[in-house]
């Protein structure tokens, strides 16, 4: 069976949620901002706007000058020179009244002078997402100039230290960094400070990552060299943080990344490297050959990689190998890099290398178990190694929710579902905020028929995340497995409101109208889906494919069929779907070459490859039916659903269509209406003089 919607699952959940907090100890310190101390530069930007008040971090780069985040002086429409902030410095007693942050002895209106374009990342359309979610980290910085000069009142200024991105990988992708800011979870009495963290260069699509300890507040914060170089004098910035991960910010936790994590490089924040702005705030600063000379040498404007072409990034790390040949970090970083490139076999080699040199090195482990779920070769026996993989890793952290749903999902996929929900129970246990929990383990309990659980679980995900239009989907097609269409067409078009020109939200409307029979509205979003895809998906190919192939536009279907074939060489149904197509078409032996293709790269024992063998008459009733009824209690039923409505199909082309509407009645009686064979058993049971199911509109 071929699923008509994509479940959300670990693979498609791992860029939209983060881990939970790792159990380190908690080492930021306070230290003093007075004049002439040498954090006395660093002070709080308030920003006061339409939508109230803003607070950030920001610092002094030159006496008269103060360099933030775009993100915290930014109004909805964007920043303009009109726009007035004040900048607090110094311990006293001039600041608001509000959120504790009093305690200021200096301050002075500011205004923006020059400033990188604030994004706003989680409103607008799929593509308005990712394209500002791709230059948030290189462009979220603001230089404000002061009314009144702090420099010059013994607050002095930092200096700059400015890196590009291919000289930090290539020097080892590791710069020891302290973090300064004023984060919410502290009074503002005094500046807290992370005094031992790293700062790695891009490993995320945007920006520069750390593992410093962030919470709002710490935004346009200062991230510092660590020490100075010979003859350089210190303290230096190297970057702004920007951007954190974590899920628990509205409890006011701060997340402490801990190195030795498996999940380390999924959850590291984001700050903007000094080398993304410099040559634009450059002619505001004072005289520095530290700055004259990078600029000297470095013409354009740093951005680092760009995720849709990172072969730069490999020649990088390449060099840094080099240097350290056995380093498991940097032998991890390659190998993600090369999945970015779809080289899937390279980055196997690199995680499996970093192994070797440290096999205690869980960054490596859990990225090599997360490509082998996700790429789920067959003949290369992905799914098992994956699950071992992940085995290890739980008995060396069993306290992360995080593994448990990336295992979840991985017994998911193998349709495993009582299984998974145990994993996903034990996530919830772990961390009963989990919003990728609670939305997977809904998936398994409608797979196992748990409709009321599921439904308290996707309402449970909704409320504690109301802005997330993915999770308005997912009930959605809950809802079309129940058999309310009102309410299915209400999520959507709520997510759509939230994200508009959603792929996922427009292919669940096709879906839910495919279930109605109306083909023409399901026929126009397929179409629209595609176009929209940032990337082809063969799902939604395969999608468009299944509404022609009922509408009769045979060409149209076997065209779309094969090309989800091929997008997606794991999905088993679409070679299925395009033999029943070249069939219905007068080319069987066609058809019989699409499932010997399937043969070629999966194995004889495991379905659909008993059913495929079945039909290019390599096997026998007996076997087939033996194979169906093999696996857990669900594939048992899904297997079951398969070959009645193959066989089906095979006996209306055939001609015997008594047997036909026997089977696609059975089909039919199932109610699985997950799977696209479903809505095609309901059409052919018309043509054979069945119940209507065609609306025309």
């Amino acid at each position: 069976m071929r699923l008509s919607y994509l479940l959300a699952s670990l693979f498609g959940l791992l860029l939209l949620t983060h881990g939970a907090l790792a159990k380190v100890a908690d080492d930021r310190v306070s230290v003093p901002r007075e004049p002439g101390e040498p954090m006395g530069a660093i002070g709080m930007v308030l920003h006061l706007g339409a939508n109230g008040a803003a607070l950030g971090t920001g610092f002094l780069v030159s006496p008269c000058h103060v360099l933030t985040a775009a993100h915290v002086v930014a109004e909805p429409e964007g920043i303009s020179a009109d726009q007035v902030m004040l900048f607090f410095a110094g311990s006293g007693e001039l600041g608001p009244e509000y959120k504790e942050a009093r305690s200021f002895a200096a301050l002075s209106p500011a205004r923006p002078v020059v400033w990188g374009e604030s994004h706003d990342f989680d409103s607008g359309s799929t593509a308005d997402r990712r394209a500002a979610w791709l230059k948030a980290g290189w462009d979220d910085w603001a230089l404000l100039k002061l009314d009144r000069c702090l420099g010059d009142e013994g607050f002095g200024y930092l200096k700059l230290k400015p890196v590009s991105t291919s000289t930090l990988t290539q020097d080892g992708g590791a710069l020891a960094a302290i973090s300064v800011g004023l984060p919410a979870d502290h009074d503002n009495d005094k500046l807290t400070v992370d005094p031992k963290c790293t700062l790695l260069g891009q490993i995320d699509s945007t920006g520069w990552q750390h593992d410093c300890t962030t919470l709002p507040g710490n935004s346009g914060g200062p991230i510092l060299a660590e020490k100075p170089e010979a003859g350089e004098d210190w303290p230096r910035v190297l970057a702004i943080s920007v951007i954190g991960k974590n899920e628990h910010w509205e409890e006011m936790k701060p997340q402490i990344i801990d190195p030795q994590a498996p999940d380390y490089l999924d959850l590291l924040p984001t700050a903007v490297p000094v080398s993304a702005f410099l040559s634009q705030i450059a002619p505001y600063l004072p005289k520095d050959p530290i700055i004259d000379a990078y600029l000297a040498k470095n013409h354009a404007t740093d951005r680092g990689y760009d995720v849709n072409a990172p072969k730069p990034a490999v020649l990088d790390l390449t060099k840094a190998l080099e240097r350290k040949p056995r380093s498991p970090m940097l032998l991890t970083r390659r190998g993600l890099w090369l999945e970015a490139g779809d080289d899937e076999a390279a980055a196997l080699v690199d995680y499996s290398a970093a192994l070797r040199a440290d096999p205690g090195f869980a960054p490596a482990l859990y990225a090599r178990a997360l490509l082998r779920g996700y790429r789920n070769d067959k003949l290369q026996g992905d799914a098992k190694a994956a699950m071992a993989d992940l085995d290890l890793l739980i008995r060396r952290f069993p306290g992360s929710a995080r593994l448990h749903i990336t295992r979840g999902s991985l017994l998911f996929g193998d349709y495993d579902y009582r299984r998974a929900l145990v994993d996903y129970d034990a996530a919830l246990q772990l961390d009963p905020g989990n919003v990728s929990a609670r939305l997977t383990r809904a998936n398994a309990r409608v797979e196992l028929g748990d409709m009321k659980g599921a439904g308290e679980d996707y309402d449970a995900a909704i409320e504690a995340r109301p802005d997330a239009a993915y999770l308005l989907v997912e009930r959605a097609n809950y809802h079309m497995r129940v058999g309310e269409p009102d309410a299915a067409f209400d999520d959507i078009e709520a997510a759509l409101l939230i994200e508009p020109d959603m792929p996922s939200a427009i292919s669940a409307r096709a879906i839910v109208h495919l279930d109605l029979g109306e083909v023409d509205a399901a026929l126009s979003d397929a179409d629209l889906t595609i176009k929209l895809d940032a990337k082809p998906s063969g799902g939604h190919i395969a999608l468009r494919g299944t509404i022609r192939h009922i509408k009769g536009d045979l060409t149209g279907a076997i065209a779309d069929y094969r090309e989800a074939a091929k997008l997606d060489p794991t999905e088993p149904f679409d070679p299925l779907l395009l033999f029943l197509a070249l069939g219905e078409a007068g080319k069987p032996a066609e058809g019989k070459d699409a499932l010997r293709d399937l043969l070629k790269r999966w194995p004889t024992t495991e379905w659909p490859a008993p059913l495929a063998l079945y039909l290019i008459g390599e096997s026998s009733d007996a076997a087939l039916k033996q194979a169906a009824t093999t696996g857990t209690e669900v594939l048992r039923k899904y297997q079951d659903f398969d070959w009645h409505f193959y066989l089906g199909a095979a006996a209306m082309i055939k001609g015997d269509k008594k047997k036909a509407r026997e089977y696609f009645q059975h089909v039919v009686d199932t109610d699985m209406r997950q799977f696209l064979e479903y809505n095609l058993a309901r059409v052919f049971l018309e043509r054979l003089g069945g119940r209507a199911y065609l609306k025309t509109n």
